[in-house]
Formats: structure tokens, C-alpha cells, sequence
């Protein structure tokens, strides 16, 4: 099995973020393959100049933060590029209404059903709509509370 990581699980462990533990600890017990999307680093990158802009980081802490997370997807083999039948995928999922999904989170999904992953994601909306469209998925903060 292969475990798709959306950028709030990724975050969560590169940002040293409240729910970094869960993500640890699903990383440490599942036998799963970890990947990211090339989407997801942009995402993440993203969070990480957020941060910078909002002057919650320095540019040094931000340039070694952005460092981990090539390093950490690259010990994962590298990240899955988009392919062009995701986003014409992701744009019917939109178009569910009944789903509430935002298109990055649209894409996440139109990923993992091409690829049969698993979507590991700290989201509730979107861990909602994977289980509505029987997309295995797991939220680790759900998790740990158990």
C-alpha cells in the first residue's frame, strides 16, 4: 500500500507543528510507502513563505525548513508529478457540492484514485469526502485520540 501525504500531514511533521506526534506516529507503525505529489511540495513550500510573510520565521529558518522537506521527499523517492487527466478529475469532485471541497483538496483525492493510495491528512472536510467516495484514508489526529 502507498500512503499519499496532503500538505496539512506534511506541514504538520516538517513545521514541528501541535500535530506532528500523530504524524509521527503513523509514519513510525504503518507499513505503507509514503509519497507527496509535486503539488504537495508546492503547497507546503507555500506554508512555509506564509510564514516568512507573516513574520512568524526568519529567512534562514525558512530556507532550512524548505531544505528538510526536499530532503524528506527525496528519501521517499521523489515526488509524483501531476498528471493531466488529475485536474479535470479533481474538477468533477468540485462540482460535487455535497463534498465541500476546496480544489487543492480535490486534487489530493484525483491523486490518490489514480494512484489507489491511501490519503493520510489532518483535514476533516477532506477526510469526509475521501470516506464518501470510499478513498481509503486516514486522519493520524483522529487516531491518536483513540
Amino acid at each position: 500500500m502507498i500512503d499519499y501525504f496532503d500538505a496539512s500531514a506534511l506541514a504538520a511533521l516538517l513545521l514541528n507543528q501541535p500535530l506532528r506526534p500523530a504524524v509521527k506516529v503513523h509514519i513510525d507503525t504503518s507499513d505503507a510507502a509514503p509519497i507527496v505529489s509535486d503539488f504537495v511540495v508546492a503547497e507546503t513550500s507555500s506554508a512555509v513563505s506564509r510564514l516568512l510573510r507573516m513574520k512568524t520565521i526568519d529567512r534562514v529558518l525558512a530556507q532550512a525548513l524548505v531544505g528538510r522537506l526536499d530532503e524528506w521527499v527525496h528519501g521517499t523517492g521523489g515526488a509524483m508529478p501531476l498528471e493531466s487527466s488529475d485536474v479535470p478529475e479533481a474538477t468533477l469532485l468540485v462540482r460535487r457540492f455535497d463534498l465541500n471541497l476546496r480544489a487543492p483538496d480535490a486534487l489530493h483525492l484525483a491523486i490518490c484514485r489514480r494512484l489507489q493510495a491511501r490519503l493520510v491528512t489532518l483535514d476533516n472536510t477532506l477526510t469526509a469526502a475521501a470516506h464518501a467516495l470510499d478513498v481509503p484514508c486516514i486522519n493520524p489526529a483522529e487516531t491518536s485520540a483513540l
